[in-house]
């Protein structure tokens, strides 16, 4: 064989391996450097992670490419050493396939390269996703409230949709908080999220604005409808129990709406519902005030029954509401949880996850006690508000951002609470019974006493969902037996009464 023609497949070959690798790892390595930095600028972080993804792809192309290359070349080269007659011709036939053998190494680095830029840009989503989310009741924190408000309001400006905005203080939470630590209060911050996502519609924006501030957006919503919005959110807000341990605490709020008005923009909106928020806060609290667009002027106080009152057109509303909801293949339409399928998926994968980094995680299913009486006494509509009613105080209870929340069953609701010892979980799930327990629900002039039957069992080590899912089922059932309104842990043998600790803390992660 001519040499010129070994030198020319040589220089071929190697042109290949500089091309791979000078442009692909060169490139990632810069790239990824360059979107670690803007990670930490959370205004740039949805912009980097499109770049990381069409960087991932081109890598992922050109390690094809480059993969069919060294094939054919592999091919050739077999070829050629098999009609080799001489020791020369050998032995750059097998210099040759040295350095095929390292560009094949090479091109495996480079596979797994572009796996680690997926996994990148998993990161990065989650951690855009965080930047925009407050991690303590899984709201939108100001920063995403800001950006949707101003989308919203160059709506307004375009169309002349009407938009308002309610601003809504906790008056007492530092007094609760000197008097019973910060985790007293971070419950009760939980609580009232849960409260407003019981309340808003889905089409309201809610965010926690501050620290004991949330803001929500009215979108279609004049200012008349706007105040009796905030006056029906202070009154639900002022007749729920919360509770810190055992003792049951009443909070109140100080309320601000405005309405957007020719000439305003994103600011003034808010200076001016701020303005209204302050008069509120000035007359005493636990009272709304309303601006607009002149003067300030109190929102009437409607005084109402204690407890969640719902009447027949409450209850019909409720029922259009559902029939207009889209599908969604993964979450359950009246809770909005995740259905069953979904939550089995997320199960299996926070195992996985359990299994990798040898990270605790618990479960607790919540049945609903004597559900089908219920929906035959009072019918199926007032047991789709309570189905809604304990899906809101175990969001309250749980994190958003972590925790796996789903509709397990008709009248079952499942959380996987995820870097949990159950000693933590305990505590949790003894908050959901109680606050259930302790809700006072209206229909028709008669009141309906709730409670659940809770089963709690944690992950031991190399077990799967179906164990898990046995562990806890036989804690419900033992709890039902027992008499229910009960929580029942199963500790590997067997179910036995949950004892919580006296003094519970945060679950690991929050």
């Amino acid at each position: 064989m001519d040499h010129s023609h070994w030198l020319l497949l040589i220089s071929v070959i190697v042109l290949l391996v500089d091309l791979a690798a000078g442009i692909a790892l060169g490139w990632w390595i810069h790239e990824v450097n360059n979107v670690r930095a803007n990670v930490f600028n959370a205004r740039h972080a949805i912009d980097a992670l499109r770049d990381l993804h069409d960087l991932t792809c081109d890598v992922a192309g050109r390690v094809g490419q480059h993969l069919t290359r060294v094939d054919a070349i592999s091919h050739e080269l077999a070829t050629l050493r098999a009609g080799c007659s001489g020791p020369k011709d050998r032995a750059v036939v097998d210099a040759v396939s040295r350095i095929v053998e390292f560009n094949e190494e090479l091109t495996q680095e480079l596979a797994d390269a572009k796996i680690k830029l997926g996994d990148q840009a998993d990161l990065i989503a989650a951690q855009t996703k965080a930047a925009m989310a407050d991690l303590l009741t899984g709201l939108p924190n100001q920063r995403g409230f800001d950006d949707e408000l101003r989308r919203r309001v160059a709506q307004w400006q375009q169309h002349e949709t009407p938009i308002s905005v309610l601003m809504v203080d906790i008056d007492n939470l530092q007094k609760l908080q000197e008097a019973h630590g910060i985790e007293a209060a971070n419950d009760v911050l939980r609580g009232v999220a849960g409260v407003l996502n019981e309340t808003m519609r889905a089409m309201d924006l809610i965010a926690r604005y501050g620290d004991n501030q949330f803001a929500i957006g009215l979108p279609g919503t004049h200012l008349t409808d706007a105040k009796k919005t905030a006056e029906r959110l202070r009154s639900a807000l002022a007749d729920r129990e919360f509770h810190i341990g055992e003792t049951p605490v009443k909070i109140t709020v100080s309320e601000g709406v405005a309405e957007a008005q020719p000439g305003d923009d994103m600011g003034t909106l808010l200076e001016r519902t701020a303005l209204a928020l302050a008069a509120s806060h000035e007359a005493g609290g636990n009272c709304g005030y309303a601006h607009d667009g002149d003067k300030c002027e109190a929102i009437p106080i409607e005084h109402v029954s204690n407890g969640l009152l719902f009447t027949q057109q409450d209850l019909m509303a409720l029922a259009k509401q559902l029939q207009g909801m889209p599908a969604d293949p993964h979450t359950d339409p009246l809770t909005g949880l995740l259905n069953r399928r979904s939550f089995f998926e997320g199960l299996r994968h926070r195992i996985a996850e359990h299994n990798l980094a040898n990270m605790p995680l618990t479960l607790a299913v919540i049945d609903i006690d004597n559900m089908k009486n219920l929906n035959r006494t009072h019918g199926n509509l007032v047991g789709d508000v309570v189905l809604r009613t304990v899906t809101q105080i175990i969001r309250s209870a749980t994190r958003a951002h972590l925790d796996i929340a789903a509709r397990y069953h008709e009248d079952k609701l499942a959380v996987v609470l995820v870097h949990t010892e159950v000693t933590d979980a305990l505590p949790v799930a003894e908050r959901i019974r109680k606050a259930i327990a302790s809700c006072k629900l209206k229909a028709e002039g008669n009141e309906i006493h709730v409670t659940v039957s809770i089963g709690v069992a944690e992950l031991p080590r190399g077990a799967d969902a179906v164990a898990l899912l046995k562990s806890a089922e036989d804690a419900v059932r033992v709890a039902k037996a027992a008499g229910r309104n009960r929580t029942y842990l199963h500790d590997g043998k067997r179910a036995v009464p949950a004892i919580p600790k006296s003094a519970p803390r945060e679950p690991a992660g929050v």
